[in-house]
């Protein structure tokens, strides 16, 4: 139900109108504007030209010279067809080859090129130019364990090269640049420097466990993407279905992202350097138009300080500059392969004290031993982040009374600090007066080595072997002169603290992957897999220091130690393991009749002994109809296939603390008698039947390609059930020693669909347009919790007054929907009517908790992201935009401060304008919920590739690009940022009280890429 669209309703029609025609126009022209189309018939037998060479005659020397749109191709491999007379392209890509007949054909091949046949003739010299093939270098699909051709994958994957991701987007993590690349993958980002991003593929899957997918990182489960530098990416598979995510087991209930590094490459023992950088500028816009201190001072609504300020501008760092470099060094021969890479990175915000400085580096390496025998594979993986997020609060930007100055020049520090105002304070003196040091390290060995088991012919054995190391250091002190420490009468106050978290993964698998006459194909995997969890940590505080300048390097000086009021503390995390052994087979027939089978069975050490183990298996078949013989006459389908999955997963993401037996000192305890002691005893109830929620889903989806794969894309249809929902609930006492403990009690549901086609628009020899699209829509439900008419509140809305809850889940209830009170008008003196739960109009001040609805809801009916590039000869335009369509967002900006008279705290504007009429109480109702519809333009990117190679022998290009980042926002909501969190079952507001309310930042990026 969507509700009071009175607020710029229009324009999101308009827009949700124009979005649609533009998407009817884009696959209009995939289906009718098709020039220069090559129907290509893989099921015809393929007519070929004999070349028949009789046995090698004496014949010319011919020099032939390899080149693609770089330059010269060294390495490549040039031959005379049918013998064994060949060579290998040097640093300028030449070969000369001695006795060649004149009714020779040349083969020239290169790794990702598409081969050519060339005949000889009567010709002296020849130059060749290899195209690169595009589709050879995606075919390949990383699917957990092993890879698969991309024709034999039956579950729902997603894969993108690390070329398509955005460049001169910034960020804190790689999730800026994957916006809108991958179907039904949701990234929620507040754009500062040093936030974190919160991921969810095809809608929520837990409420009280994990909701985000497993991060594999070069195949280690339980990878930081944090950690990586977008530079050092190679591809990006994502298992989006249980059927493709079973064999990760306990982990994969919400999907699973497989990222795989760059390594190193056979360049005859040339060594390849490639230098990056980037350039950033970044701006502030959209924020919300607050009273001016001369509009302020004319409503009467505060004390007149005589100061004019724009408190929101004043906290923006206008001076901000970032920029990062990066340097990667590619060398290799047939036998060593190595890759190794080093950035720098310093990244400010546009909110003042937030920025960061990073550098790290890689090495990835593969070396070949014993006739090919054994293989290692050495991967090292550093990064150090030094973090300043001491980012003010830009709520209290809106609430401080504009007639005063942040500043006092007669002030020892130049900050106006006053006190004892916990709604109007200083806050850029608060940011100013107090010190942030952050500190996280990543540090990832790991190791895999292969043995080819060469008597039997595509068997091998992989073992690896990965530890990873994370350090948080924290440091922050607060000046004598700030407001906290005046009011507190103290001389400043001093935190530490550091934390470690190791993760050990051992994990060995057999591969046998063999080729049967008749064309049966079998691929099969079985192995075992371990991970181990640890962590620890402490932390300090003191206070009352008699210098500021030492800040917290000397922290027991403080006289709250020597008074005994200073706090030290210790952790030490309970142990979390994981072992399971798993197998899956592949099966092939013609590459016609697809089946994939996969079992996991693993135990958790976060479960009661009885209670730990559990299985979790999938079935996925595919049918590639395109290669049936009864489709030989439709010449323009190239690939036409049929999959069905059906998959169990585990969710294993909760805190181990759940099911331990926890102790404490200094709590109240009841005992057997039913009188409470205040003693040590048990502070938790332990559940000794708890056990995995677990998700039960089905995949049916259709991969097509037409015109010579001028044209692909897939359509997939989705169903999750999620048994055994882990609750907190209410339990008696006694014979419980404590009111609650975690149950396996409730089911949820998610379904949806997801479609993708993309393509050549215009192909010719100097000019195309690429185009790729993805549209998804997906929703769930709650089926049951523990009891009839039990339920959980959420969404809680924050001081003045008393609004309370947005959000209630309950048996029969939609993910997403509000559950608020409906608006029915106002009175004569401006205050709030509402609907009761019989439909009468009532006041406000008579309404209860039974007169709320269940109205809207802010998961979009569409998600739309779009990607074209247009390249002419050497000059590229990439155009990135994204839209989510048909969705509702509760605005609280409007709520708390488009109504008058509201104490002393500024007002927006409108509060004079058009709700001047309000004069009462706010209230949690659809008066403020609107239509989100919003269409983002993410990325323009316009960028010129300079060959080099005919200039210079030591540069093989340039590079040369401007990106501009968050281009625009084009929608109806009158609110700040209409792409609000819908991540979570309570989501869907505009919460300007929390972490996620910051402005929003359009970026100027210069990027360079030199390769050499």
């Amino acid at each position: 139900m969507k509700t009071h669209r009175q607020i710029n309703a229009p324009n999101s029609g308009l827009l949700c109108r124009s979005f649609s025609s533009l998407a009817v126009a884009t696959i209009g022209l995939f289906l009718f504007y098709t020039p220069d189309v090559q129907a290509i018939d893989e099921n015809t037998e393929k007519k070929t030209v004999s070349h028949e060479i009789a046995p090698l005659q004496k014949g010319q020397t011919i020099t032939i010279t390899v080149t693609d749109a770089d330059g010269p191709l060294i390495g490549a491999n040039v031959v005379v067809k049918g013998t064994t007379n060949g060579n290998i392209a040097d640093a300028d890509g030449k070969v000369i080859l001695n006795n060649v007949p004149d009714n020779a054909v040349l083969v020239i091949s290169f790794v990702g090129f598409i081969p050519k046949e060339v005949p000889v003739g009567n010709q002296k010299t020849i130059d060749v130019r290899l195209l690169e093939d595009a589709q050879a270098l995606e075919e390949v699909v990383v699917i957990g364990y092993g890879t698969l051709d991309k024709k034999q994958v039956t579950s729902a994957v997603t894969s993108i090269s690390g070329k398509d991701l955005m460049v001169g987007v910034g960020g804190s993590d790689i999730s800026a640049s994957l916006q809108g690349r991958i179907s039904g993958l949701i990234m929620n980002n507040i754009g500062s420097a040093n936030a974190g991003t919160t991921f969810q593929l095809r809608g929520l899957t837990s409420i009280n466990a994990g909701k985000s997918p497993l991060i594999v990182i070069d195949g280690f489960p339980g990878g930081d993407i944090r950690s990586l530098t977008q530079d050092d990416i190679k591809s990006i598979d994502v298992l989006k279905d249980a059927s493709a995510g079973a064999i990760y087991g306990t982990r994969a209930t919400s999907g699973v992202i497989l990222i795989t590094t760059k390594s190193g490459s056979n360049t005859n023992g040339k060594v390849k350097l490639t230098y990056s950088n980037e350039l950033t500028k970044k701006q502030a816009y959209g924020a919300p138009q607050m009273l001016t201190g001369r509009e302020y001072a004319e409503h009467g609504i505060g004390t007149d300080y005589g100061s004019d300020t724009n408190w929101w501008n004043e906290m923006i760092n206008d001076d901000n500059f970032s920029h990062k470099h990066h340097v990667a060094i590619d060398m290799g021969t047939e036998k060593a392969q190595v890759y190794t890479s080093f950035f720098y990175e310093k990244n400010q915000g546009i909110s003042l004290s937030d920025e960061r400085e990073d550098y790290g580096g890689r090495f990835n390496a593969n070396f070949k031993l014993f006739d090919d025998w054994l293989e290692v594979r050495p991967n090292v993986d550093y990064r150090q982040a030094w973090r300043n997020n001491n980012i003010p609060a830009f709520q209290q930007a809106m609430r401080n009374n504009p007639t005063r100055s942040p500043y006092d020049p007669e002030s020892e520090t130049g900050y106006n600090v006053w006190l004892n105002e916990s709604l109007d304070y200083n806050v850029v003196a608060d940011a100013r007066l107090s010190t942030y040091e952050g500190l996280d390290k990543w540090f990832k060995p790991e190791v895999t080595f292969k043995l080819n088991i060469k008597p039997v012919p595509g068997l091998s054995y992989s073992q690896t072997i990965g530890y990873e190391n994370r350090q948080w250091e924290y440091h922050f002190y607060r000046s004598r002169y700030h407001r906290s420490e005046l009011e507190e009468s103290r001389r400043g106050a001093a935190y530490l603290n550091f934390s470690k978290t190791e993760n050990i993964t051992s994990e060995g698998y057999a591969n046998y992957i063999k080729e049967f006459n008749g064309g049966h194909v079998l691929n099969a995997t079985a192995g075992y897999s371990y991970f181990e969890n640890n962590g620890e940590g402490f932390s300090m505080e003191n206070f009352d220091f008699d210098v500021d300048g030492l800040k917290f390097w000397n922290i027991g000086v403080g006289s709250y130690r020597s008074d005994g009021k200073a706090n030290l503390a210790s952790s030490k995390n309970i142990t979390e393991r994981l072992f399971s052994v798993f197998g899956r087979a592949n099966y092939s027939f013609q590459d016609k009749y697809l089946l994939q089978a996969s079992l996991r069975h693993e135990g958790s050490s976060k479960f009661a002994a009885d209670n730990r183990w559990a299985d979790f298996w999938s079935v996925s078949a595919g049918w590639r109809i395109s290669a049936e013989s009864f489709m030989k006459s439709l010449t323009w389908l190239k690939d036409l296939k049929v999959r069905f999955g059906y998959g169990v997963t585990g969710n294993n993401d909760f805190s181990s603390s759940y099911m331990a037996d926890m102790l404490s000192s200094d709590a109240y305890w009841m005992l057997p008698d039913g009188t409470w002691a205040y003693s040590f005893g048990k502070s938790q109830n332990v559940n000794s039947k708890l056990g995995w929620e677990e998700n039960k889903e089905w995949n049916i989806g259709v991969d097509y390609s037409i015109f010579g794969d001028r044209f692909y894309g897939k359509f997939d249809y989705y169903r999750r059930k999620i048994d055994n929902l882990i609750y907190n609930v209410k339990v008696p006492q006694p014979p419980f020693t404590q009111g609650s403990q975690w149950q396996n009690i409730g089911s949820m549901e998610s379904k949806g669909w997801e479609f993708e086609f993309g393509g050549d628009i215009i192909r010719s020899k100097d000019f195309t347009w690429t185009t790729n699209m993805n549209l998804s829509h997906n929703s769930g439900k709650i089926l049951s919790l523990w009891g009839n008419n039990t339920y959980y509140n959420g969404n809680g809305f924050v001081a003045p007054g008393t609004p309370g809850d947005a959000a209630r889940i309950e048996e029969g209830s939609k993910i997403g929907s509000f559950y608020i009170w409906k608006f029915a008008g106002f009175d004569d003196d401006g205050n709030f009517l509402l609907y009761n739960k019989n439909g009468e109009v009532i006041p406000a001040a008579q309404k209860t908790e039974n007169d709320k609805q269940y109205m809207g809801n802010y998961l979009p009916t569409l998600i739309v992201g779009w990607r074209n590039t247009l390249t002419y000869k050497n000059l590229d335009l990439g155009i990135s935009l994204r839209s989510w369509i048909d969705f509702d967002v509760y605005n609280t900006l409007n709520m708390y401060f488009g109504i008058q008279g509201r104490g002393n705290t500024n007002v927006l504007k409108d509060a004079y304008g058009k709700f001047a009429h309000i004069k009462g109480e706010k209230q949690i109702c659809d008066y403020y919920l609107e239509d989100g519809t919003f269409l983002k333009i993410d990325a323009i990117t316009l960028g010129y590739t300079l060959p080099m190679k005919k200039y210079t022998k030591f540069v093989d290009r340039i590079r040369v690009y401007g990106t501009v980042g968050n281009v625009a926002t084009i929608t109806g909501y009158s609110g700040m940022n209409p792409e609000v969190n819908i991540t979570n079952w309570d989501g869907g507001t505009e919460k300007f009280w929390d972490g996620s309310f910051y402005p929003m930042t359009r970026t100027y990026t210069f990027g360079l890429q030199v390769n050499f």
